[in-house]
């Protein structure tokens, strides 16, 4: 919920004053309200899903991935064959292929998440020393951060850091759950003192160290905490570790209390996020192909903003509801063999990757996005259960 409808606040889609239609983001118009985006949640999926995977494997984690990776590969398919239409046919991406860049790029959290369910139980047993674990991928990024920024070198130095920088929430919601499962864990005492710690660091990092206060690029020239990931984003997903394990408590409580609603909405989460951009891609081209659209900030913008969030989301319902089979799938029979498993999870992983840095705007994007994750989801398939024996025949009922 917080995903989509922060996205649909922070894009401004409209027509400027020569009537050409225009896209921005309010924190590019408005640097000030970085600070907000701080709290883009994507920290707290990693530290919820440290704690549910922390004893998966490879194997055993293979068909719960499928069905995920199953709902990516029909954003990535749909929007491929999309975006290569329109670059065969005029010879170069435009809008299409703007669209298919924007809508399927959600999915670049799966290059992290992927490989980290599959090795859940392995990350769990690291995630026993909290301190050390977390302080040497702290450690690392802050060396990654200093060569890049300090000593100019190369951006894709930094690139490893993507994984070190996602694993820290994750760790910390492995860690969680062990001392849980243990008793005698203040939760409320605990996540004050690392959610106080963690944001006098990311405070400390934005005054003095050069750092930009936000979990997503919005404003050009400012520094990336995304592409790739940084000290800051590890720093202030503790300051949301913190910040949730304060809020367990009430939030365990309001789960017991809306068991089945948030059951259900959980069934759909999943598909909404995926599907989210692409509702508000398709809106988008409805203006560009001459739908009104008010001037931003205007009167008229903002009477319409219930009007505007209501028409993506309903776009995104029927997506979701025509792919929902997809993501509830669960095909009959036994579990893959190991070295498949292990070539779909690189598979998809590669793909996911693939998607959120360049997307299907190109056709060798578009081919190795669908290759990526249609491979993933083959790869990642059961194996047809074993036909039940045949009885054996009783003594002597082939005699008269």
């Amino acid at each position: 919920m917080l995903v989509v409808l922060g996205h649909l606040s922070l894009a401004v889609i409209d027509r400027g004053p020569d009537g050409a239609l225009r896209g921005d983001n309010v924190l590019a118009l408005h640097p000030g309200l970085a600070w907000v985006a701080m709290l883009a949640p994507m920290p707290v999926f990693f530290a919820a899903a440290g704690w549910a995977n922390a004893t998966s494997t490879p194997v055993g984690s293979a068909r719960r991935l499928r069905s995920l990776v199953g709902v990516g590969a029909a954003v990535v398919a749909v929007w491929s064959a999309a975006s290569m239409v329109e670059l065969l046919v005029r010879g170069e991406g435009d809008i299409v292929a703007d669209g298919a860049r924007i809508a399927t790029q959600p999915l670049w959290f799966l290059a992290a998440y992927v490989p980290f369910a599959a090795c859940g139980a392995w990350l769990a047993g690291i995630a026993r020393r909290p301190v050390l674990s977390i302080g040497v991928c702290l450690g690392v990024l802050a060396t990654l951060d200093i060569a890049r920024f300090a000593l100019d070198a190369p951006k894709a130095i930094g690139w490893p850091g993507f994984f070190l920088a996602w694993v820290v929430p994750w760790l910390a919601g492995a860690a969680w759950r062990r001392r849980h499962e243990a008793g005698q864990f203040d939760e409320v005492r605990v996540g004050l003192v690392i959610a106080g710690v963690a944001t006098a660091a990311a405070v400390g990092l934005v005054l003095a160290a050069g750092y930009f206060p936000s979990l997503i690029d919005a404003v050009e020239g400012e520094r990336s905490n995304t592409t790739p990931p940084t000290l800051f984003t590890s720093v202030a997903s503790l300051v949301q570790v913190g910040l949730l394990m304060v809020a367990g408590g009430g939030l365990d409580r309001l789960a017991r209390r809306w068991r089945g609603l948030l059951d259900r909405a959980g069934e759909a989460a999943v598909g909404v996020y995926v599907w989210h951009l692409s509702g508000l891609a398709l809106c988008a081209a409805a203006l560009a192909a001459g739908l009104w659209a008010p001037q931003r900030f205007s009167l008229g913008w903002w009477l319409t903003r219930p009007l505007w969030f209501a028409a993506v989301l309903g776009v995104t319902a029927l997506l979701v509801g025509l792919t929902s089979k997809a993501r509830r799938g669960k095909p009959p029979g036994e579990g893959s063999g190991s070295a498949r498993v292990w070539a779909g999870l690189v598979l998809t992983t590669v793909g996911a990757g693939i998607v959120g840095l360049w997307g299907p705007r190109t056709v060798a994007g578009a081919i190795a996005s669908v290759v990526g994750f249609g491979g993933g989801w083959w790869l990642l398939r059961p194996r047809p259960s074993p036909p039940p024996p045949s009885p054996k025949p009783e003594v002597g009922a082939a005699t008269g």
